[in-house]
């Protein structure tokens, strides 16, 4: 059953994962410095609730393990480095916790929406080093969110399946794969709100 809970969140999301990835086209070669930091900024808007929203769905039992997952200060370290504020706080609009982010009330939900943003590391293993050539940004300067956990990625992933897993029970299934579709959707009105055509998303029904 473990394996089928991680099965249903990439089959079933598959679609909108898609969607989402070709909107923000950050392997392109023209980005452009300006759209970055633009783009880092709606990153911590929406990320900043998202992380306290989840964080009230974790058990205590998890607390340590959805700590060491959070990146909010990565993106405010990002945006200092990139706009030169020594100290980049909580100025950019964020996601209303009640009309933008995805509902979560029990830990499916949470893992679900967790399978979205862990996911978005081993990607960004790709991006981080693109975005530093495009941009011509020093180590570690600029791009520290999508590099996520470095050379950790990999054991990091693999640690947050098992623990997915683990944690999620089977009457759970069925929210967390609406969670994650819901985040997936939301992601992307909020990202990418051009092209966030309504039609084609897919609120999952008390998820949202």
């Amino acid at each position: 059953m473990p394996l089928e809970l991680l099965s249903r969140l990439k089959n079933e999301t598959a679609a909108c994962h898609a969607r989402l990835e070709n909107a923000l086209d950050l392997m392109r070669d023209d980005l452009r410095r300006d759209e970055y930091i633009a783009l880092l900024e709606r990153f911590y808007g929406y990320v900043t609730p998202w992380e306290d929203a989840v964080a009230a769905c974790m058990p205590a039992s998890l607390s340590d393990f959805f700590d060491a997952r959070r990146k909010a200060t990565l993106l405010a370290a990002d945006l200092a480095a990139l706009t030169g504020e020594t100290q980049y706080v909580a100025c950019v609009q964020q996601a209303d916790a009640h009309d933008d982010l995805p509902r979560m009330r029990n830990i499916g939900d949470a893992f679900g929406s967790m399978y979205v943003m862990e996911g978005s590391t081993l990607g960004g293993r790709f991006i981080a080093p693109h975005v530093a050539e495009r941009l011509d940004l020093a180590p570690g300067r600029g791009n520290a969110y999508f590099d996520g956990y470095g050379p950790r990625t990999g054991s990091m992933w693999k640690a947050f399946r098992e623990t997915a897993a683990a944690s999620v029970p089977e009457r759970h299934y069925d929210d967390a794969v609406k969670a994650a579709i819901a985040t997936f959707d939301s992601l992307h009105a909020w990202l990418c709100p051009e092209t966030a055509d309504v039609g084609r998303l897919h609120p999952a029904p008390g998820a949202v």
